[in-house]
């Protein structure tokens, strides 16, 4: 394919002709060239890949999405090597098989040049071995192309709690209360209540006064704030672990 690419005439002939000997460059006279003819070189080849991409993606369906996909990332080769050159921060390769650093940014666009979403960007199984900062990234990527603010409440998630994972799809994604069931602290046994100093029992009525606000459980609300009230106050009445130990005292 290379070989193919590395003929196409010049797209920008100049005065001198000297650009026309593009198609037939070698990879030693690359290398013998200085900065601004392989700033030149680099910058044709990738405006004529990026002709070539046009008059396919015109053609589809006959032409297959592999041989696209190749051709973005040879266009998009060049236009690394481009602005490497012409922003002085690495040295330009001659050949996409050179490339020890190439960026490690996906193709923005599918095959046939729409904004990539879902699997185009990244499949369920990359999304599940993937960094917590990759899920992020893809999460604020999805949110953005597609308008779904799902992924930025997940997105949004992920950051105020090191703990949860949002699944690949929203959908899958748990309820408000049941994500937070399943990662607020474990509610401690009545033997552990028992060997509990008065501040941390106290602590214990203020945690289950807040939780059972959320699931709107008034008689528990009402049980963990006298409770706690207690316990703040110094008071010389009992405290009980749970509402029916209270009942049965």
């Amino acid at each position: 394919m290379w070989f193919n690419i590395i003929k196409m005439p010049n797209p920008y002939p100049s005065e001198s002709g000297k650009r026309q000997q593009w198609k037939f460059l070698t990879r030693e006279q690359y290398y013998e060239m200085d900065n601004k003819d392989k700033y030149d070189y680099h910058l044709s080849m990738k405006s004529a890949l990026q002709r070539q991409l046009q008059s396919l993606r015109a053609a589809a369906p006959e032409t297959s999405q592999n041989e696209l996909i190749d051709l973005q990332k040879l266009r998009n080769f060049h236009e690394t090597q481009r602005n490497r050159i012409d922003n002085n921060v690495m040295a330009s390769v001659f050949s996409i098989e050179e490339d020890k650093n190439p960026p490690t940014q996906r193709l923005q666009t599918t095959p046939m040049g729409n904004i990539q979403y879902g699997e185009w960007d990244m499949t369920e199984e990359e999304y599940n071995a993937a960094s917590r900062e990759e899920k992020s990234q893809y999460l604020h990527r999805m949110s953005e192309n597609l308008r779904d603010k799902r992924y930025m409440i997940e997105r949004g998630r992920m950051k105020r709690n090191p703990n949860y994972t949002s699944p690949y799809n929203p959908e899958d994604a748990k309820s408000k209360e049941e994500w937070r069931h399943g990662l607020r602290t474990p509610t401690p046994s009545k033997e552990e209540y028992e060997n509990m100093s008065n501040d941390d029992k106290g602590r214990f009525h203020q945690m289950m006064l807040q939780r059972h606000k959320r699931s709107g459980e008034k008689d528990l609300v009402k049980f963990h704030s006298r409770m706690h009230s207690r316990k703040r106050k110094n008071s010389v009445l009992p405290t009980y672990y749970s509402i029916e130990e209270e009942r049965n005292a």
